[in-house]
């Protein structure tokens, strides 16, 4: 009996001392599915036309993209000090519009603010996101209501910069036009 309790001593020891050794990388491939819908009541498409970003920011400020402009030329600017602006990103995102996920960034700051932007839809879509310890990979999906104005959905900042644009129906054989008053006044 004391042999036994000895085996399962030392057996609990060193798994103990094993894990006390256990490597700890941050961050993490964030892996998103972008589906846009141009006109209420359409079927969820996938973007076709899209480029990501991030930027490693400091937790404590707070960033957002001040125009569309900024958004197509990588620009993010300090909420609380408009001279702040960061203009070169730390990852660029790979976009493959064959995969499932289409977007992927590689995230390896603890805290990262990312920025989406949909070229086709002139549409980009905002968040800061704190990165996970040993998590390889996030996956997620980001909604893109070109019909609706700016709003927030799931931690994101959806910025529609042509809200009064008309969009035409991604769905083939659809051919009914927005109508310009559906979406006033609701969030994302």
């Amino acid at each position: 009996m004391r042999a036994i309790t000895r085996i399962f001593t030392i057996t609990l020891l060193a798994l103990a001392v094993q894990g006390c050794f256990k490597e700890e990388r941050q961050g993490t491939l964030m892996r998103i599915a972008v589906f846009t819908q141009n006109v209420s009541g359409d079927e969820l498409t996938k973007a076709t036309d899209l480029e990501a970003y991030a930027f490693w920011v400091d937790a404590a400020k707070e960033w957002k993209v001040a125009s569309w402009q900024d958004a197509l030329d990588k620009r993010i600017t300090n909420v609380e000090n408009s001279s702040d602006v960061l203009s070169t990103p730390n990852c660029i995102g790979v976009f493959d519009p064959m995969a499932e996920y289409q977007v992927t960034l590689d995230l390896t700051s603890v805290t990262a603010f990312m920025v989406v932007v949909d070229r086709a839809n002139r549409m980009y879509a905002y968040r800061e996101y704190e990165t996970p310890i040993n998590l390889p990979e996030v996956f997620t999906q980001l909604h893109i209501y070109a019909w609706r104005d700016s709003g927030t959905a799931n931690g994101w900042n959806i910025i529609n910069p042509f809200p009064d644009e008309e969009r035409e129906s991604l769905v083939p054989g659809n051919d009914t036009e927005q109508d310009s008053s559906e979406g006033e006044g609701e969030t994302v």
